[in-house]
């Protein structure tokens, strides 16, 4: 693939500093000259594999939280990604319908009460041409119908899901932020040529782009800004991606910065306190997984739970274990705001 990224090398990318970045990819409708985070927001990660894998590696969060600036203080993030997830949340249904899925959203942004939620849907469409991408029973059909009304129900579905996330009780969130996904990546036989998918994400883009504008939300295009708008089915030489779907650590930290730039946010510097501060990330991402999806659920919650509910009163112990990693990525943070002004 022919990605922008893959003009510079890893050396260039791991020395960039801070607001280093000319914001070319950013688009918010306005240009709204607010910056998205706030000293004490709440940020939700929501969105299928690309952002649930994210909790593994921190380079998305690590470039949120540094890029923000030394004066926005206490920022608290949550993944709440969701492999094979879909704008009608699928994924996130064990045994039931999809509606099932969309009560557990809810249910975890209710109690998170986000002030600011990131979304990053779209590759289910572009990946599902002729076949149906979910299982809601109002648009299953329709989902496999043909391109311009799966891109209909995508959008349908999308609008229903935001339109439920701003309903929670209080204040509501107060950005929302639709991530257009990275483009595929070719690696050659056997696996896929994604030309004609990348092709399709293209116009999920371009749809996604107005859709935004009509529900009051930013826009940030991953597609074009890793490379999308150029890609000709040339087999990678990058290797941003595993199998040209799941991205790798390196690739996972070009997004990083990509999604940074398209926020009007600078890039982190590669220095030990950043990987540190990255590293801590993905020890409070550890935690809070176990706390949110616990591998024994059927046990602790579902129909299994006459056998070992009792133990469900230990979940809620990680909360206190939680906070305390935030504080100390709070302390990592400010150190190395202070390091890199002195």
């Amino acid at each position: 693939m022919k990605m922008l990224l893959s003009r510079l090398s890893t050396p260039t990318l791991l020395c960039c500093l801070f607001f280093s970045s000319v914001p070319v990819w950013a688009d918010h409708h306005g240009k709204s000259t607010t910056p998205l985070l706030q000293t004490g927001d709440r940020i939700a990660l929501v969105g299928g594999g690309l952002i649930e894998r994210a909790r593994l590696n921190g380079y998305l969060e690590t470039a949120l939280s540094v890029g923000a600036g030394y004066k926005v203080k206490d920022l608290r993030f949550r993944n709440l990604g969701w492999s094979g997830d879909t704008v009608f949340n699928d994924a996130r249904s064990y045994f039931g319908k999809p509606r099932e899925g969309r009560d557990r959203l809810k249910k975890i942004i209710s109690e998170w009460k986000p002030n600011v939620v990131l979304l990053n849907y779209g590759a289910e469409v572009a990946l599902s041409a002729g076949r149906a991408w979910t299982d809601e029973a109002s648009a299953s059909k329709r989902s496999a119908a043909g391109w311009e009304e799966s891109v209909a129900v995508f959008l349908e579905g999308y609008a229903k899901m935001i339109e439920e996330i701003r309903k929670d009780p209080g204040e509501g969130p107060r950005e929302i932020v639709v991530i257009v996904p990275p483009p595929l990546e070719n690696l050659g036989s056997p696996l896929p040529d994604h030309r004609e998918s990348n092709q399709r994400m293209s116009k999920v883009r371009d749809a996604l782009q107005g859709f935004a504008q009509k529900n009051n939300a930013r826009f940030v295009d991953l597609f074009g800004a890793m490379g999308g708008d150029e890609f000709d089915g040339e087999v990678s030489a990058d290797g941003w991606t595993h199998d040209g779907l799941h991205f790798t650590q390196t690739g996972y930290r070009a997004l990083a910065r990509q999604l940074a730039i398209g926020l009007d946010y600078g890039t982190f510097p590669s220095v030990p306190l950043a990987d540190k501060l990255r590293k801590g990330i993905i020890e409070k991402n550890r935690l809070f997984f176990h706390r949110w999806r616990p591998a024994n659920e059927t046990y602790l919650y579902l129909f299994r739970k006459h056998e070992q509910g009792n133990n469900a009163k230990e979940i809620p112990q990680f909360d206190p274990i939680i906070e305390k990693r935030e504080h100390e990525i709070e302390q990592l943070r400010n150190q190395l705001f202070k390091n890199s002004q002195g």
